[in-house]
């Protein structure tokens, strides 16, 4: 067999499409490796395998001290987010959230969802251009998000500059003045939900945050969780949702009998979304520690190794999915790997896939002449998530 395919992550042209370099990846051999050596997983099954077998489990704050973060106030955050724990931490933290993510409470906001979406577009329809991504998709989830957690919707331009912040402490490579955004950002952010939980103690509503206040009450978080768990919920709800509408946009303008094959009937919006999701997954990658020796994907992996997880190289691997390269919103969906899967499979996944679905079917349905005057956007770089720079578009055609 031959060796496997060195992959340069530090490329900036590499993140623009890395789909061909992906899949002559997998044509060479089972996995590829980074230039620093690690195990960069590329098919289907072998997601499947990094994320139900026992041998891997979350890389925890390896994530920030592999970009040389050891200490200060956003290692100390991350060390208290759920998504830095196995059981059974994980398991008490999650526990304490989840039935704020029920059906009921996130149908309730769809109408209202709608509503904001509709708004926003009657503006960008007096224009001869606008930026989707600044005009429409980074408003809509965090307007969402601040609905649905409780928030002030009036005060998500600060909320935004906050996230804005603490997601430059994800980009690989940190500079120095990366780490110091991201710091004041997860500071300043911290203080906002401390204020909010203190408006909740002394009355109480029907949202996320009261329901943590009585898990705490309950034994299952102390404050500081709770606040890094509140600031997790933000953050997690807003980066990728912004990808994924930008992203779905794009894909359906740039194949417009596909687009109106969506507007033919609202219910194949569903079926269209998870066809971007799975084509473009907004959250590029991920990653696996290896807790225990074995030799799965025929390597002889060690406790203590990292493997990175190649969500956009799984999501199109022709085994799973029959003419993988192709986006086909016909396509019979199946389960891909844009909310992760097994134990860490994404909380919110359910008011994100609302998010999405509605923003994209409000679009078509008060744009039907919209037309990309960005046909191929460019791509952020070393961040998580796939976010475009702009997609200009012309809303009367």
């Amino acid at each position: 067999m031959n060796e496997p395919m060195v992959i340069d992550f530090g490329d900036p042209e590499f993140w623009q499409d890395p789909y061909p370099t992906f899949a002559r990846a997998r044509a060479q051999h089972r996995v590829a490796r980074s230039t620093a050596g690690e195990v960069i997983l590329l098919s289907a099954d072998d997601f499947d395998t990094a994320h139900v077998h026992p041998a891997f489990g979350q890389p925890g704050l390896l994530a920030l001290e592999r970009l040389g973060v050891h200490d200060g106030p956003f290692y100390e955050w991350r060390s208290r987010s759920m998504a830095a724990h196995d059981e059974p931490v994980h398991g008490r933290i999650r526990s304490s959230v989840v039935r704020a993510f029920t059906p009921l409470r996130v149908e309730r906001v769809r109408a209202s969802l709608v509503e904001h979406a509709n708004q926003l577009l009657a503006r960008a329809l007096d224009q001869d251009e606008f930026d989707l991504v600044a005009d429409y998709a980074s408003d809509l989830p965090l307007w969402l998000v601040c609905e649905f957690i409780g928030l002030p919707t009036d005060a998500r331009d600060e909320i935004a500059e906050f996230l804005a912040g603490t997601e430059s402490g994800f980009v690989d490579p940190l500079t120095p003045q990366g780490r110091k955004t991201a710091e004041d950002g997860i500071v300043a952010l911290g203080h906002f939900v401390e204020r909010l939980v203190a408006a909740r103690e002394r009355q109480p509503e029907e949202d996320i945050v009261t329901d943590l206040l009585a898990a705490e009450a309950a034994g299952l978080l102390d404050r500081a969780e709770l606040i890094a768990l509140v600031v997790n919920v933000l953050g997690g709800a807003v980066g990728s949702s912004r990808a994924a509408i930008a992203n779905s946009v794009h894909l359906l303008l740039a194949h417009p009998e596909q687009a109106e094959w969506v507007r033919v009937d609202a219910a194949r919006v569903v079926p269209a979304v998870e066809e971007c999701l799975r084509y473009r997954p907004p959250f590029r990658s991920g990653r696996k520690l290896v807790i225990a020796d074995n030799d799965c994907f025929d390597l002889d992996l060690r406790a203590g190794e990292t493997v990175f997880l190649a969500r956009q190289s799984a999501n199109r691997d022709p085994v799973r999915w029959a003419d993988a390269d192709r986006f086909d919103v016909t396509r019979t969906p199946e389960r891909h790997f844009s909310f992760g899967y097994g134990a860490h499979f994404c909380l919110g996944q359910a008011l994100a896939r609302l998010d999405v679905q509605e923003s994209v079917r409000v679009f078509l349905d008060a744009m039907p002449a919209a037309r990309l005057l960005t046909v191929e956007p460019r791509h952020l770089p070393f961040t998580p998530d796939d976010q475009l720079e702009a997609l200009w578009i012309a809303p009367n055609g």
